[in-house]
């Protein structure tokens, strides 16, 4: 990844977060006691359990990823080795990580909660927007950066419609129109009614980097969704649009099995 084009976090926090990575308890004092995490599939609360949950998925970072950091966030941005675009997400308090998000592969032993179906409508008001949010949620983002975030948000839904495994990274734009993956022969682009939403967002000078949570239509009948997770960091140029975006976008995250229950 380009590690040029973001500060490097200090050296004691990235040993800390990439041993977490990996399931050793190194610098255990820097990872929050409370720390939840949800990573390929998997949701974990406490620093045991997710110690134990990289120590079964380990996720090696290289030696320089794309890395963002602010005094509330750290994102990076990362290839495995068979070329795909991975992603970490981290609140931090104090220096601490205290919440983690991993943007990767769906691991095949991760089983949800069973859960009580219920209807929804995402677009009661009928004005579908593809990216949604408010910008004042995210005090540690220039304001500037915010319709380009939201643009991203956009693109970052063409993404699971035409690879769930292949790279997912772009390279250097423009115009963030630019950015929009196009459809694969024969695949169905994400329905209208899919939607990203802007989770976590932070910026430092000319660069910015934000979490989506999407949640992916589809055009089968009758029509189901599933959720994905997404990481970009983009760099701006003076007043003009973005001039560098990378995306990452996770598999699928596994359905919980429906539970009903019945009178007897």
């Amino acid at each position: 990844m380009n590690a040029a084009l973001a500060p490097q976090a200090p050296t004691g926090l990235m040993a800390v977060l990439k041993a977490l990575l990996v399931g050793q308890a190194t610098a255990a004092d820097a990872v929050a006691n409370t720390l939840r995490v949800e990573a390929f599939g998997h949701t974990t609360f406490g620093r045991t359990d997710a110690l134990g949950l990289f120590a079964t998925h380990p996720l090696v970072l290289s030696a320089l990823p794309h890395l963002l950091l602010s005094a509330q966030a750290l994102a990076v941005l990362d290839e495995t080795d068979d070329g795909r675009c991975v992603g970490v997400f981290a609140d931090l308090a104090d220096g601490v990580l205290t919440r983690l998000w991993v943007v990767a592969s769906t691991a095949a032993d991760a089983q949800p909660e069973a859960a009580v179906p219920v209807a929804r409508d995402d677009f009661l008001s009928q004005l579908r927007v593809p990216c949604v949010g408010d910008a004042a949620d995210h005090p540690g983002l220039a304001a500037e950066f915010w319709p380009d975030l939201l643009l991203l948000g956009s693109a970052a839904l063409t993404v699971p419609a035409v690879a769930a495994v292949a790279p997912t990274s772009l390279g250097p734009t423009t115009a963030l129109a630019e950015t929009a993956v196009p459809a694969a022969a024969g695949v169905s682009p994400a329905a209208s009614s899919s939607q990203a939403v802007v989770m976590r967002a932070f910026s430092v000078g000319d660069q910015a980097a934000v979490l989506y949570s999407l949640r992916v239509q589809q055009h089968a009948v009758p029509r189901r969704a599933h959720q994905r997770l997404a990481l970009a960091t983009a760099r701006r140029a003076g007043e003009a649009s973005v001039v560098h975006s990378r995306l990452a976008v996770s598999d699928p995250l596994p359905e919980p099995a429906l539970a009903f229950f019945f009178a007897p």
